[in-house]
């Protein structure tokens, strides 16, 4: 029976009909429009990435300009849409190449035969033909298909017409494909995180169908009662393994990975057997117990105080960023292999590139004067920031500007004049409330200072120094309070 009311019957609904089709005809002039708007945002971007492409048998210096001239377009393009340096570099490339070498495509989606998805799987399958007859032959067959395909089952049709016109084989693509095999990592929310495995195929199916045979061997284990304990044991209560399998699967992976091996499996979690570099920011009160606030884990953020303890305890080399339940603010750094106080001040201030947007981490930066040592900027935490390579050669040499406006927190201007704030996140956590400032009182711990006194002075050097033991007799005076 249909869903759509029959126009012809006159049985009360049939003015319903018209709505109906007016909202097909509204959707389906949307998906033209976006496909039309996507066709042209193409055809900017491959003009952008024209500007600033490097013009052939250029000079040493002159390649160098201009791939100077690129990054500060980049930059501009990524701050001013709120994305990644890395997304932008994508765009930049796969327009050039949609607008050259599949330009029948772009114009296919400017008329709104098709959509963004479909030019992207035509993109994908057609981009290693390099023949410029055969990927014409090929294009004209997709767009073809295109016009009755999804997306997803045009991608299955378009790896086999491809075959056709490829001149290497796919056992020689395979071939260079494997080499670039790698492991990715995603930050999920809620503490958690997506491990990717790029891999040939016959691997990554051989691995799960063995994590999926061992998981039915815990299973079976289980449901036989094995391992549960003697007879005597039996009344007791014994706590029962509820597991799904895309549970186990993930607990006995992580448990190979890090662990002895399947045999270990118990919670999936590993982590004894992790040997790393960690910065925990560990609020005092949770220290004591007296608080929930979470830990801080420098590159990820928030993380459960007893996976930190457990990292902190088998860590070979870690820091310890104690920060006060009334500001938020940093009270010190403590470390078990000490270094200059100013780097760790920064470090823990900073936690990664100050560039708008850059997420690589402190221990991959350089710590830059904002205000030029050779201009007379001070050696300083009020002047000192940390930028990645990439991001200090383009404040270094491009038309982009920075200014420290108060200490940690950086005001980009770009080529274009758009400002572009980056504030150090650290700073403060929450707000205080009369609960954490009597517990502050009642503790009367040396280092945590009075709210309405805090040590040192505008200006002065992040650390001050009064003794405190167990603490190496160091103290941080926060150099700005910023709310939340």
């Amino acid at each position: 029976m249909s869903a759509i009311p029959d126009p012809g019957a006159d049985d009360g609904v049939a003015p319903e009909f018209p709505r109906v089709v007016r909202l097909v005809d509204a959707f389906e002039a949307g998906r033209k429009s976006r496909a039309i708007a996507e066709a042209a945002e193409i055809r900017v971007l491959a003009a952008a990435a024209a500007a600033v492409a490097r013009p052939g048998h250029a000079s040493p210096e002159r390649a160098r300009r201009v791939e100077l001239d690129r990054r500060a377009l980049v930059s501009d393009l990524a701050t001013s849409t709120r994305v990644s340096e890395w997304t932008v570099n994508r765009l930049l490339s796969e327009a050039g190449d949609l607008c050259d070498r599949f330009a029948a495509g772009v114009d296919a989606l400017e008329r709104g035969e098709i959509t963004r998805q479909h030019l992207a799987v035509i993109h994908d399958a057609g981009a290693p033909i390099s023949d410029d007859d055969a990927r014409a032959a090929f294009i004209g067959l997709a767009l073809e298909r295109a016009a009755t395909l999804t997306p997803a089952r045009l991608a299955s049709v378009l790896r086999v017409i491809a075959e056709r016109f490829l001149e290497r084989t796919l056992a020689q693509r395979h071939q260079d494909a494997v080499a670039g095999r790698r492991i990715e990592v995603v930050d999920l929310p809620d503490d958690m995180a997506a491990l990717t495995a790029i891999m040939p195929a016959t691997l990554a199916h051989g691995i799960v169908d063995r994590l999926t045979q061992q998981a039915r061997s815990v299973i079976a284990a289980r449901a036989t009662g094995e391992g549960e304990g003697d007879d005597e044991d039996r009344d007791e209560e014994v706590e029962v393994d509820e597991r799904t399998m895309d549970q186990l699967r993930t607990d006995i992976l992580t448990d190979t990975l890090l662990g002895a091996g399947p045999r270990d499996c118990v919670a999936g979690t590993g982590l004894d057997a992790i040997r790393a570099t960690v910065q925990v920011t560990i609020p005092v009160l949770t220290m004591t117990g007296a608080s929930t606030e979470p830990v801080l884990l420098a590159g990820h953020g928030p993380i459960d105080p007893d996976t930190a303890r457990i990292l902190a305890a088998g860590a070979a080399s870690w820091e310890r960023v104690m920060t006060s339940p009334v500001t938020g603010s940093v009270l010190a750094v403590d470390r078990y292999r000490p270094g200059p106080a100013l780097h760790r001040f920064l470090a823990a201030r900073d936690e990664r590139c100050r560039f708008p947007g850059c997420r690589r981490p402190v221990w991959r930066c350089d710590i830059d004067h904002t205000i030029p040592a050779a201009e007379g900027g001070p050696t300083h935490h009020a002047n000192l920031a940390h930028l990645c390579r990439r991001h200090h050669t383009v404040k270094g040499v491009t038309a982009w500007t920075v200014e420290q406006v108060s200490p940690g927190v950086l005001v980009w201007t770009s080529p274009t004049g758009r400002k572009h704030t980056d504030h150090p996140e650290p700073v403060v956590r929450f707000i205080p409330d009369d609960t954490a400032d009597r517990l502050r009182r009642m503790m009367r711990e040396p280092w945590l200072f009075p709210a309405d006194d805090p040590p040192g002075s505008p200006g002065a050097p992040p650390f001050s120094w009064r003794g405190t033991p167990g603490l190496g007799g160091r103290h941080m005076s926060p150099s700005r309070a910023r709310w939340l």
